[in-house]
């Protein structure tokens, strides 16, 4: 394979999440620059890049102009469907290796879009309500609830919200509204049942599953927001069904969008023996799944998304042989909920560390922070990835974990909140 050793990457964005791509890329010997809006106070993966910019990521003729004169061989997105336009757009404007087109990309992320995509593949999807104003919701005659508003164009479960009769539903539509840059919301049946996620890898356009996660959710419908996850257990009690029941029409819509080279995550509900699919993303997910892929299999997905954007090569390992999803080790990711308030203080995370199980671990939230919407991904401030023997054990280190972590408001109230 090609050296990357002296490569300069440009990444966009510089969230939390992007730290271990940097981290990843360095140990590569890859130049790293980061570029997004935000101070480097609020831009964490900046911190730790070789080089950052102060950028807007839609500034596509500033961005080209800085690519050339930085002498830039490649562009990495990942994390969040709202960035992937942009580096679209980046990336065909300066001609270096782009994962798909704006076609592709739209279709996967366009919660209507994919939906249809699935129907049109025989893939389960919750009911459709067809509605084109609030004021149609007067002529749902045969609408079931609970249903779910949903914006077609946001990530994050920001926007997305649970109506149990038709006076929330007319609200909390219009509230959708707000977060969806073409104004376009859709109401679906909320399918109840036992949450999954998976993740496919596509190479050389041919689909295998990497991995299966059982999500563990909580919440209910006092509030009207969604579900939030607790945390990822693989493997899934569920990967044959899956191997069933979805692999074969995943390849089947990859081949027909003309997807040659990436990762598709999928989240569905498994219900009478069938997956329901309310989500799909052409991205890396905030579980970080390639994370336990590579300690499972030892195949480095990262590693291949990197060297693609530099050379446009998905290469590294062979996806057909290395990847499996019926693991023989039992891992999680975590997530580390708080309640809706400014961080004043956190203490314990080097003695939460210490715990054997936990080999990875991601900081989301920082003192003076503020978590100001709740039901969303905003509410994570640590993710901890861990492995152990059984789930049982996983299951008694997170109590252990969401016992001794403590993140203080400004009262001295710990907003840990203590699912398990």
């Amino acid at each position: 394979m090609e050296s990357l050793k002296g490569k300069k990457l440009l990444i966009l964005g510089g969230s939390a999440y992007m730290t271990e791509s940097v981290l990843k890329a360095k140990s590569m010997g890859i130049y790293t620059v980061v570029t997004d809006w935000h101070e480097i106070e609020r831009s964490p993966a900046k911190r730790v890049a070789d080089e950052y910019w102060m950028v807007s990521l839609a500034d596509t003729e500033q961005m080209v102009r800085m690519i050339k004169e930085h002498h830039i061989d490649g562009v990495f997105a990942n994390y969040t469907d709202l960035f992937l336009p942009f580096y679209v757009n980046i990336c065909e404007a300066a001609g270096l290796p782009c994962l798909a087109n704006m076609e592709q990309i739209r279709t996967i992320t366009h919660k209507d879009l994919s939906k249809q995509m699935c129907i049109d593949h025989g893939i389960s999807v919750s009911k459709r309500y067809h509605i084109s104003s609030v004021e149609d919701i007067d002529n749902l005659t045969d609408i079931t609830f609970p249903v779910l508003t949903k914006p077609v164009d946001n990530s994050g479960q920001c926007g997305i919200y649970v109506c149990t009769k038709k006076e929330d539903l007319k609200k909390l539509y219009q509230e959708s509204m707000k977060f969806s840059v073409s104004n376009n919301v859709i109401i679906e049946e909320y399918v109840q049942g036992d949450y999954t996620v998976m993740f496919f890898t596509i190479q050389n356009g041919h689909v295998t599953l990497a991995t299966m996660s059982d999500k563990p959710v909580f919440g209910n419908f006092e509030n009207n927001g969604p579900k939030m996850p607790m945390g990822y257990f693989l493997p899934s009690q569920y990967v044959d069904l899956c191997e069933k029941k979805m692999v074969s029409k995943v390849q089947s819509f990859v081949t027909d969008l003309g997807l040659m080279q990436g990762v598709i995550g999928i989240e569905g509900v498994v219900k009478d023996n069938d997956i329901f699919v309310f989500e799909m993303q052409f991205r890396l997910g905030g579980m970080h799944h390639h994370d336990f892929v590579r300690k499972e299999n030892g195949m480095d997905i990262l590693e291949m998304l990197l060297r693609f954007a530099l050379t446009g090569k998905f290469e590294g390992w062979d996806a057909s042989i290395c990847d499996n999803a019926k693991f023989k080790h039992h891992y999680c990711s975590l997530n580390v909920l708080i309640e809706p308030d400014t961080i004043a203080k956190i203490e314990n995370v080097e003695k939460v560390k210490k715990l054997p199980s936990i080999y990875a671990y991601s900081q989301m939230k920082y003192e003076g922070d503020t978590v100001k919407v709740p039901g969303t991904t905003q509410q994570i401030a640590f993710k901890f990835s861990m492995e152990a023997e059984c789930r049982e054990a996983l299951i008694r280190d997170i109590k252990y974990i969401q016992e001794t972590l403590k993140i203080y408001n400004r009262e001295g109230k710990n907003l840990v909140m203590k699912l398990w």
